[in-house]
């Protein structure tokens, strides 16, 4: 079998170019392309929101990946902090996740221009579509069911994978906060 040939479209903001991404994936080409959502979820919805039928799209999407970017601490002056187990809970709830020994603060210092972070590390949420997330796009498509099915599925939201950035020390978590909704469930 031959691999798919994959193609790029820069965003879909409207249906002529969500139809175009449809098209070139129901001719088996592997289509990459951005959607401006709050999470990975939302993606679907969004897209039966443009005009794409749902039959379309279950016929289309196989997964759909949220992310954001958030600052990472400069490893020249970051400076362990207290653990904060109230913020800690804000930032995983619902889940439940063990507070990290150790929270790291921006500190400030000639290599990062004393802002106390120097680059950015991407923060993800992944939603592959099982057949059981695939059966539920249809017209009366429930955004919180599909949402709440993906995590029982395995998905783990932005703030929960920004949070083991936090507990690996690199950021912290009022810029998780800043830069990720709040998890939904």
């Amino acid at each position: 079998r031959q691999d798919p040939d994959i193609i790029m479209i820069g965003e879909i903001r409207d249906l002529e170019t969500a139809e175009m991404a449809v098209q070139a994936a129901l001719t088996g080409h592997l289509v990459l392309s951005t959607l401006h959502t709050n999470d990975a979820p939302s993606a679907i919805t969004r897209l039966m929101e443009l005009g794409i039928p749902p039959y379309l799209i279950r016929a289309t999407v196989l997964g759909v990946m949220a992310q954001r970017l958030a600052r990472t601490l400069c490893p020249h002056c970051k400076k362990p902090g207290e653990s904060d187990a109230q913020a800690w809970q804000t930032l995983t709830r619902p889940w439940k996740a063990l507070l990290p020994r150790q929270f790291y603060q921006p500190v400030g210092c000639l290599e990062c221009r004393n802002t106390g972070y120097m680059g950015r590390a991407g923060v993800y949420e992944i939603m592959a579509l099982s057949d059981k997330l695939t059966r539920q796009i249809t017209d009366r498509c429930e955004l919180e069911q599909l949402r709440l099915d993906a995590y029982k599925e395995g998905m783990k939201s932005l703030r929960l994978n920004g949070a083991q950035k936090v507990a690996a020390g690199l950021t912290t978590v009022e810029e998780i906060l800043r830069v990720t909704p709040e998890s939904q469930r």
